[in-house]
């Protein structure tokens, strides 16, 4: 069944508002995707939708797996800090995470026919984390408003005249744990027409694995030296599997213009989650403590994210450098959950909520010799609605060509963003996220 809170008989008048994420967030975190891939990839900020000739660039438009001149593997290994400024109600609260992990890793095998029009063909595969879950926060606050006024239902008597109400809220505390990742394998198949065109198709694999611990606390009084104390804890495991496509083109009408276009579909997952609460009340008038702790609930369900359609274009200055821009529109409205009927307010809050977003990447590359110097910038307006504040950041990058054979390539790039979590209200936590990543890719032909 779907996560519920659960207390026992003895508390089941008391109304729980606190919870673990919800469906309607669940769909909206897994159709986001974090700036990810080689280093060359996000040195640029991603604009490789009309480039290709990078294992990345081949998650956003597979015919750029054409470009390749020769079949080449690569891997990267990327580190992640992310600042965060969070404010519950009245309550402000700093935090810093640091996570080092493997960005991407993919090859690309090429067949060319010269006594072809169908000059060339290329079979790639990449391995990419496409968001990393990890993160956590502990914040204080006051929401001013009871979660757990229980005495009246607890002194087991029907005098109403000794009922104590704990109506004064001293203090909240929420702790916040995320873990896990959503990673996909992309198997790429294109073909080059005439040196001139290239068609792509790619079949994408997702993974996924999340895991949520939530500690609330709140302490309570009344006007008579009276205390309620509670605790919460939710622990929340996600897991699941999702399959989608992707098909691309890409055009060379002369020497140096390319030109592309894309469009992948919405991811399909089936998830299947755990969910496990239990609740502990502290009644200093009475010195008791009420405890709750139900069996774990097991749900399965699934989710369709939002599409995306990419359009590019790029400029080639020769072998001294390029300018690329890619557009990007996702219609985060679109988002469903499963089966629709059990699912009625999370889809209607979908709709209510989220919009389609515009997303920006500008990237460009010079070349001296065997040096690439590379910088970027890429925003994208908040797909939820109640957010004005765009996404937005700015990367650095550099290539260093070691051999005949073999590149280093590494990148910076920080992106700032809001966002929302709800636990007792609507949106009653406020997040500042400050994102910064160093990425270093070995590529190597084959």
């Amino acid at each position: 069944m779907k996560k519920l809170s659960f207390i026992l008989l003895l508390l089941s008048s008391i109304t729980s508002f606190s919870q673990a994420i919800g469906y309607d967030a669940f769909g909206l975190l897994l159709s986001k995707e974090d700036l990810n891939g080689t280093a060359r990839f996000t040195g640029m900020s991603g604009a490789f939708g009309a480039l290709g000739g990078n294992m990345s660039a081949a998650d956003v438009n597979p015919a750029g797996l054409t470009v390749f001149k020769e079949s080449q593997a690569s891997i990267s290994l990327q580190n992640t800090n992310t600042d965060m400024n969070v404010k519950y109600f009245n309550g402000l609260a700093n935090f810093n995470d640091n996570n080092l992990g493997l960005s991407q890793a993919g090859g690309v095998l090429i067949f060319e026919n010269n006594n072809s029009h169908w000059s060339k063909a290329a079979l790639g595969f990449n391995y990419s984390t496409v968001k990393n879950f990890d993160n956590s926060y502990l914040v204080e606050g006051n929401s001013g408003l009871s979660e757990f006024n229980v005495d009246p239902f607890l002194n087991f008597d029907n005098d109403n005249t000794n009922d104590i109400y704990y109506d004064n809220v001293d203090k909240q505390i929420i702790s916040n744990s995320t873990t896990g990742s959503n990673t996909k394998g992309t198997f790429s198949l294109a073909m080059q027409y005439d040196k001139t065109i290239s068609y792509g198709v790619s079949i994408l694999f997702h993974s996924v694995d999340y895991f949520q611990h939530i500690n609330f606390k709140e302490f309570n009084s009344d006007n008579s030296g009276n205390t309620l104390d509670a605790v919460l804890n939710q622990d929340l495991s996600t897991r699941g599997d999702g399959i989608g496509f992707n098909f691309g083109i890409l055009a060379r009408p002369n020497t140096n213009l390319r030109l592309g276009i894309s469009y992948q579909t919405p991811i399909w997952y089936n998830l299947t989650e755990e969910f496990h609460e239990d609740t502990t009340i502290y009644l200093s008038n009475t010195n008791s403590v009420y405890t709750d702790n139900p069996e774990n609930s097991v749900y399965d369900y699934k989710i369709k994210t939002t599409g995306k359609a990419t359009g590019s274009i790029a400029y080639v200055f020769g072998k001294q450098g390029l300018i690329s821009l890619d557009y990007i529109r996702k219609t985060y409205n679109n988002i469903k959950i499963k089966p629709l009927a059990e699912f009625t307010p999370e889809n209607d809050a979908i709709k209510q909520d989220l919009q389609a977003t515009n997303e920006f990447r500008l990237g460009g590359e010079y070349r001296y010799k065997n040096l690439s110097l590379r910088a970027g910038y890429h925003t994208e307006n908040n797909p939820i609605k109640a957010i004005t504040t765009k996404k937005e950041g700015y990367s650095l990058g550099l290539g260093i060509r070691l051999s005949s054979t073999t590149n280093l390539d590494v990148s910076y790039a920080n992106t700032t963003y809001q966002d929302f979590y709800s636990f007792l209200q609507k949106n009653d936590t406020n997040l500042d996220f400050n994102n910064s990543k160093i990425n270093a890719t070995i590529t190597i032909g084959l």
